[in-house]
């Protein structure tokens, strides 16, 4: 949906087709997220920087799918990531930004990406990307860590504008920290891990003495 309308770092309003004139990365994440969503940004960022694509070439968007997050809140975020690049590579190619919730999720939905809020204000959702061409036709999908050379590769697939399998080489997810719930459900692994050596020791001893020689 190029027609969807979001607000940029700078407070101005934009639609996706103003901004996808060429190859784009779009990421979504929500940018006060505890966990796992600074390090796909980051992770982004490093290929970015490691990228062999021409800076210009492409433009990266993250975009929020938290409707609690702002201008000020995108502003905030964009330089933790962009100041990882290159000086070659243009500040505008990479837009931050936030919205409705009806037009975060039409992309979203558009594009197969799920996320779900929890009662802490926290979401679950996978790190995934998506690679689009210059008229927003997904060409393929990007999974995990980002690798440069995967990133590089779904680029010149997108630049090419035909549609490319998507390796998926690990699906993430992001969980809300709960320390109590962290802590049970490592004392249930304990306890399982204990009762399965315990079995295993029992089994062993009753096959030692199934195995001893009976006196004549």
């Amino acid at each position: 949906p190029l027609d969807a309308v979001f607000i940029d770092e700078q407070g101005k309003p934009v639609t996706l087709g103003q901004l996808i004139d060429r190859p784009t990365l779009l990421l979504p994440v929500y940018y006060l997220c505890p966990a796992s969503c600074s390090f796909d940004l980051a992770n982004l960022a490093d290929a970015v920087r490691k990228s062999t694509r021409p800076p210009g070439s492409y433009k990266v968007i993250s975009l929020s799918f938290s409707t609690a997050e702002d201008t000020a809140v995108a502003a905030a975020a964009k330089p933790n990531y962009t100041n990882l690049l290159p000086a070659s590579f243009p500040p505008e190619a990479w837009s931050f930004l936030t919205g409705s919730e009806d037009n975060i999720q039409r992309v979203t939905r558009a594009i197969g990406y799920t996320f779900k809020k929890q009662a802490d204000g926290n979401f679950i959702h996978p790190s995934a990307m998506a690679v689009l061409d210059k008229n927003g036709q997904i060409i393929k999908y990007v999974y995990g860590a980002f690798l440069p050379g995967d990133v590089d590769l779904a680029l010149s697939e997108a630049e090419q504008g035909k549609p490319a399998t998507s390796i998926r080489r690990f699906l993430s997810f992001c969980f809300s920290a709960n320390p109590r719930q962290n802590q049970q459900v490592l004392s249930l692994i304990k306890m399982g891990a204990m009762t399965l050596l315990a079995l295993g020791a029992l089994w062993f001893i009753l096959f030692l003495r199934k195995k001893r020689p009976t006196p004549n």
